[in-house]
């Protein structure tokens, strides 16, 4: 796999008018799913800090 391979990513919900895409390097992609996936961490542990 070419970490420099363009690839479409494409957020769609259903209240919004219309997609909302971007063109980005698979390397772009994986930072940017390991940023998405260090936020869910940081969420994750601010809500049981709350649960204490």
């Amino acid at each position: 796999m070419d970490p420099d391979e363009i690839v479409t990513v494409a957020l769609d919900t259903y209240d919004w008018e219309s997609s909302y895409s971007r063109l980005l390097t698979r390397r772009q992609l994986g930072e940017l799913l390991l940023r998405f996936d260090d936020m869910a961490d940081e969420t994750e542990t601010a809500y049981e800090e709350r649960a204490i």
